[in-house]
């Protein structure tokens, strides 16, 4: 195989336009081939850390919707003497939500949909869960869960 030279031919104004040998066109198919594979390589490796990395970051905003929910049920227990919401949907709704950052339910990172919090400990990807703790029939304490991708990531509890 020939060596491959490249020649330059120059324009009026100093801008050169590269001209491939006589009789030589493109790439070979070995050089396409090579080509590929390292693309393909190059894929194999990024493409997991990149999955790796949207589920890391799902998972964060998963304990930052917590931590949002935690501080609302703090204050509406500073508002109320102390007595945390039930965690029936209704009180839930009522007394938590509209104490939320824009007055509405929390966007689940998995689902891309305003469910958060739920009723009861989180259960599926992406759920923030509240339980009222009521020793002797008074909500004196929460317990709020975070599940990331395929388990509970987080629990705050407080009060009691």
């Amino acid at each position: 195989m020939r060596p491959f030279n490249r020649t330059f031919e120059h324009e009026p104004r100093g801008r050169g336009t590269w001209v491939p040998e006589p009789g030589r066109q493109g790439f070979t198919l070995v050089e396409l081939c090579v080509v590929l594979v390292v693309i393909g390589v190059l894929a194999s490796i990024a493409i997991p850390n990149y999955v790796l990395m949207t589920t890391r970051a799902k998972e964060s905003k998963v304990k930052e919707n917590c931590h949002c929910l935690q501080l609302a049920v703090e204050l509406h227990a500073t508002g109320n003497n102390g007595i945390y919401s039930a965690d029936d949907a209704g009180s839930i709704a009522a007394n938590i939500v509209p104490l939320l950052p824009r007055q509405q339910p929390l966007r689940n990172p998995f689902t891309a949909a305003n469910t958060e919090p739920v009723q009861g400990a989180a259960a599926t990807a992406g759920q923030c869960g509240y339980q009222a703790l009521a020793p002797m029939g008074v909500n004196t304490g929460y317990s709020i869960t975070g599940y990331g991708r395929s388990a509970v990531i987080i629990t705050v509890t407080g009060g009691v």
